[in-house]
């Protein structure tokens, strides 16, 4: 999870160095952020794999109930935003849906 978060913290500085020449720099910008979100997506299911191993061996508070419904809500949201944008494919590939 470490690795996947740092390699979410390295697109999103690529991307944010690109705003300084914005016009220049839109499609760019655009690939990063959409790069950005399928990395936000694999790190969410990581953390779907952690809550779950965590399910299984511990009896199970009500926060980490809470915190697995909030990751739940939130993989739905990405994957449908990144499929409105045209991404059903990849995300089919990469077995994010």
């Amino acid at each position: 999870m470490e690795f996947k978060w740092e390699e979410i913290t390295v697109t999103k500085n690529k991307r944010e160095a690109l705003f300084d020449k914005f016009e220049a720099n839109k499609d760019r910008i655009s690939e990063l952020y959409f790069e950005l979100e399928i990395k936000q997506l694999q790190y969410m299911y990581l953390k779907r794999e952690q809550l779950t191993e965590m399910k299984k061996t511990t009896t199970i508070p009500d926060s980490i109930m809470r915190i697995d419904k909030m990751n739940e809500t939130c993989i739905h949201l990405s994957q449908k935003k990144l499929i409105e944008y045209g991404y059903k494919e990849l995300l089919e590939q990469e077995g994010l849906i």
